[in-house]
């Protein structure tokens, strides 16, 4: 039984470090034009967006909201990529639950 409670703080203590990792990631996707920069964290969290004032006219709106999507999906996508390695270096789900019996 006690085994159980340290591999279940072990398990904690795991997650947490993977979690702050994943926080101080920091991957950065732009538009093909480098006119949108958008910076996303590894724990899929969007840390800033940058939008050149060339694209804040209304004549623009379509051709903004069209790259804005293009380059969010592709910075979340990286994200999710980095995430899914840092869990994979840090032994995968089978290395996190496989203290536990799982």
């Amino acid at each position: 039984m006690f085994d159980k409670v340290k591999d279940l703080y072990k398990l904690k203590q795991q997650a947490t470090a993977l979690q702050k990792v994943l926080a101080q990631t920091i991957i950065e996707a732009t538009s093909p034009d480098d006119l949108i920069k958008i910076e996303v964290s590894a724990d899929l969290k969007i840390q800033s967006i940058l939008i050149d004032e060339s694209y804040l006219v209304a004549e623009k709106k379509e051709q903004l909201e069209f790259q804005l999507k293009n380059v969010m999906s592709s910075g979340l996508s990286q994200a999710q990529q980095v995430a899914a390695n840092k869990m994979k270096e840090m032994g995968g789900l089978d290395g996190l639950m496989g203290g536990l019996g799982m």
